[in-house]
């Protein structure tokens, strides 16, 4: 009986310790407020990449560090319309950010690839930023294999100064469409 007392007040306590934080907000940002600049956690693919903060720090929810929000806001296709946007807008680049490996359908589960896509991985992608220079003004669409890395790709972008990214939110993971895969 007494186990099922401590858990039941443990979890007590962390429910409330988190409804705490949550409504504090910024509990964990540093202090000294920045006049008028907005900031939110690097992306991560999460709910939380939608919060906005008035302190920089770190992200309550996932620990990831606050980072000045784009003046632009990152747009995001879902896996079940981007065929039917390709076909509508051919010249858009589409940017993989997975492994080579994982592009290469060599990774376990192979999730396959877009057809004409460009594989730059997440890791290379800033210092590789210069094979991407003749597309700063027209429109790429970001993707990975579960919409974690993507994200985090498309703010480098637009913080880079890329006008049009997009984000497939979800990735090849949830992508059920077969007719623009390779």
């Amino acid at each position: 009986m007494k186990k099922v007392q401590y858990k039941v007040r443990f979890k007590t306590i962390i429910f409330l310790l988190l409804v705490f934080l949550h409504s504090t907000g910024n509990l964990f940002a540093q202090s000294g407020k920045e006049s008028g600049i907005l900031f939110q956690c690097t992306p991560c693919g999460s709910d939380c990449d939608t919060l906005t903060f008035s302190n920089s720090g770190k992200c309550p929810h996932c620990r990831m560090d606050l980072v000045k929000k784009p003046p632009v806001e990152m747009k995001s296709i879902r896996p079940s319309e981007i065929c039917g946007y390709l076909k509508k807008n051919p010249g858009v680049m589409l940017l993989d950010v997975r492994t080579k490996e994982e592009f290469e359908g060599k990774g376990t589960p192979d999730f396959g690839t877009l057809k004409g896509a460009v594989n730059i991985p997440i890791q290379q992608l800033e210092a590789r930023l210069g094979e991407l220079a003749g597309f700063k003004e027209k429109e790429i669409i970001v993707y990975c294999s579960h919409s974690q890395r993507s994200p985090r790709a498309a703010y480098l972008l637009l913080k880079k100064g890329f006008a049009k990214v997009t984000n497939m939110a979800g990735g090849m993971s949830t992508m059920k469409d077969k007719s623009c895969k390779k």
